[in-house]
Formats: C-alpha cells, structure tokens, sequence
C-alpha cells in the first residue's frame, strides 16, 4: 500500500514519496517526538526475526560517510535524510580517489563490526554536502562464525540470500551461491571504481547470463593511459576472481590508495615559513613508516638463514651524505630496499638528489626527478621510493 503525505507509520508523518526500490517505497517524513526529519524505506513484507537483529546491528554503527538508521519498524527502516546525487562516472582520477577513500572508510567501520554491505554500487553512495555517505544496509549481512549445530540452516539462508544484491557489481562468490564476506564488498567496490573512472561497467553482456559469465570469466578491459599504474594495480587487485587473490582487508585497500600518486598533478605548496620546524615530524615519519612495515608484515615473512652482509657504499666524486641542519633527531638519508637488493641515498653536490646503488654492482646513478629528496624509503614490495621533498612527500617508480 502507497502511503499519502498525512499518513503515520508509528510516530512517523509521511511527508511526501521519494522514490521506490526492489525493497518496498521510500518517503520523507517527521519524527514527531524528535520533531526532525527522517527518510522511511518500506518493505513489501515484515521483517523477519534475523533482517530486525541484523538491521539494529547497522543501527550500531556511528560513521560519518554511512547513513544512520534510527529505527526499525516491523516493515519499514528509519533512516537519516540526505540530500544529495548518487556518485557516477567519468570523473577525474583525483575524484575518483577521493570518493574511493571515503567509501573504504565506511566498509572499514562496517567491517570492523561484522556487518557486510551485499550492495555496494553508485546508487547506494551519495554525494552530500557533507561528504560521501553509503546508504542501504537493507541487504548487509552480519559475519558470524558456523558451527556444525546450525550449518544446515546457514547453508539455506546463504542459497536464499543469493538473490539478493545488483547483478552487475556482484561478486563471483555470490554468483555461484557462496558465502559473500568483506572481499565481496572489494569486488563490488572494485566495480564501482571502474565505473567511476571510465562511465562504463567492466562487466557487461546483453542478458542475465552474459552478465554473469563476463563476471565469473572476463578479466577487465583495459581502462587508459589516463590513468596512474598504481590505480590500475589497485582495479585489477579488487577484481581478482579468486576471493584469497583480492585485498583482504579495506583498510590495506584504502591505504593503497592513498600512496598513489596522480602524475602531472600540483600538490598544495607547503607554507615557506614552516619547513624547518616541521623537520622533526618528517624524521618522525621515516622511522614510523619503516616500523610500521615490521609490525605489519613481521609475521608473514620467514627469514630462511641467517646471513651478514658487508659493503662499503663510496658516494660518486663531488657527492656527499645529505645532512639536515636543525633536526631534533637525526634523519636517515639512506634505505635499503626489503628484497636486500638495492641501497638508495639522498646526496648533495651540485645538486640535492636520490641516488640508487643495485649491491651486485659498484656504480651509483642519480634518479631524476628527485631533486632536494630527504628521508627515502622503499615500498614493502621493493618497487617504489618514497621521500620527502620541498614539503610535500612524493615517490619515485
């Protein structure tokens, strides 16, 4: 039944209609014990038991890019108002990361609390004049242990919940009747990023079958020159078939997409006059990054033996070891990369500059487009160097 403006659901006035989904209507109305205003989602049937546990669950997480849901009727969600547009394609590569940081956010405290969206796509992500806010936890499901007791009936619940979620930005997994956990979340999100760098999906066909099969067979088309290296590595890690070959966590997503770098593109100048002090906070940085590097991969790495390795590392004719005057702390000029095969080091001569040195060879060369580079570091995967130049923290490939 459509409701009228006038009409109540509990202490709920309809307002006026916003639109309807494949879930039931959805209205403006006004709390009127809060006297605020409120968006209503109906369903076309009750809730059961486990949608209502599962949807006060979502009513538990505070994020400021997701929507808050208020309350749960026995047919409708309470949700908060928003006014805005749904994000779509194409955007610049700066937007893009921009919006894809902030619905990694969002994933993040959903997934932190064991709640999985189901439906990520541009409809469900709103643009607002607050920032990205995700919207729809209608389909979320909440991550819970199986035991042997109650696997019989997790494995009904996971065949009729394969119906649910958007065809085109559903993962494989979900296509062949698996269990969907956050790296179906990634899939989805990979999909989404696709779209909005190139306003096309990556996965299409002319019918329900075709789009499945591309999903569950087609790598991605090739998406442009346009486009970072680093962005692409990042699409074709979300969208890997194999769930263990994805990210497994959106928070390493997310990190991933703030190391890349846009080429050609300005960053803000720094303040002049607040470089030196800041001296002490980038030293600060170089030691954080390195040891932020062992606690998180300490673990999955094994050290096959034991071996000390010695070299002497002779700057070319006319070079020297950059030295930073004013440091409360003192500052490494120099990284050896985690593979043990290259040593790069900031040096001053006629120039200020990284220099990079493969240990198999004695010959030192400059990498160009480092110039008044401090504090390097290497990537945990040995491609890339990070360093602090002229304020601003850039990398060199």
């Amino acid at each position: 039944m459509r409701l009228a403006a006038g009409d109540r659901l509990g202490p709920y006035e309809i307002i006026a209609p916003i639109g309807a989904g494949g879930m039931g209507e959805v209205y403006k109305a006004r709390d009127t014990r809060l006297n605020r205003i409120v968006a209503i989602k109906t369903s076309k049937e009750n809730f059961s038991d486990r949608f209502e546990r599962e949807a006060r669950a979502v009513a538990a997480l505070n994020h400021p890019n997701v929507c808050t849901l208020f309350d749960v009727g026995p047919n409708y969600l309470v949700m908060e108002y928003l006014e805005g547009k749904a994000i779509a394609g194409p955007q610049k590569v700066e937007k893009v990361i921009e919006w894809g940081i902030s619905i990694c956010d969002a994933l993040d405290a959903a997934h932190r609390k064991g709640l999985i969206h189901r439906d990520l796509k541009p409809a469900n992500v709103l643009v607002t004049k607050t920032g990205i806010k995700l919207l729809d936890f209608g389909l979320a499901k909440q991550r819970r242990e199986i035991s042997p007791s109650d696997e019989t009936e997790s494995l009904a619940l996971t065949k009729d919940n394969t119906v649910l979620g958007t065809l085109h930005y559903m993962s494989p997994e979900q296509l062949e009747g698996n269990d969907a956990d956050m790296r179906s979340d990634i899939f989805s999100f990979g999909i989404v990023l696709f779209e909005l760098l190139t306003g096309n999906r990556p996965f299409g066909g002319t019918s329900q079958a075709g789009v499945m099969a591309a999903i569950l067979r087609n790598d991605i088309p090739a998406i442009g020159d346009t486009v970072p290296p680093g962005l692409d590595r990042v699409l074709r890690r979300c969208l890997a078939k194999d769930p263990d070959e994805r990210w497994q966590t959106v928070r390493d997503l997310r990190a991933e997409l703030a190391w890349v770098l846009l080429p050609g593109t300005p960053s803000p100048a720094p303040p002049q006059a607040g470089w030196k002090p800041r001296i002490g906070w980038i030293a600060a940085a170089c030691f954080a990054i390195p040891l932020a590097y062992v606690l998180f991969t300490g673990g999955q790495r094994r050290i096959s033996s034991a071996e000390t390795v010695r070299f002497d590392v002779a700057p070319p004719p006319g070079r020297q070891l950059t030295r930073t005057n004013n440091a409360t702390v003192p500052v490494p000029q120099m990284a050896l990369s985690p593979d043990g095969r290259k040593l790069v080091v900031a040096l001053t001569g006629e120039s200020k500059m990284l220099w990079i040195r493969t240990l198999s060879e004695t010959a030192m060369e400059p990498l160009t487009g480092t110039e008044n580079a401090l504090c390097p570091f290497w990537s945990p995967d040995s491609e890339w160097i990070g360093f602090f130049a002229d304020g601003k923290l850039a990398k060199h490939i």
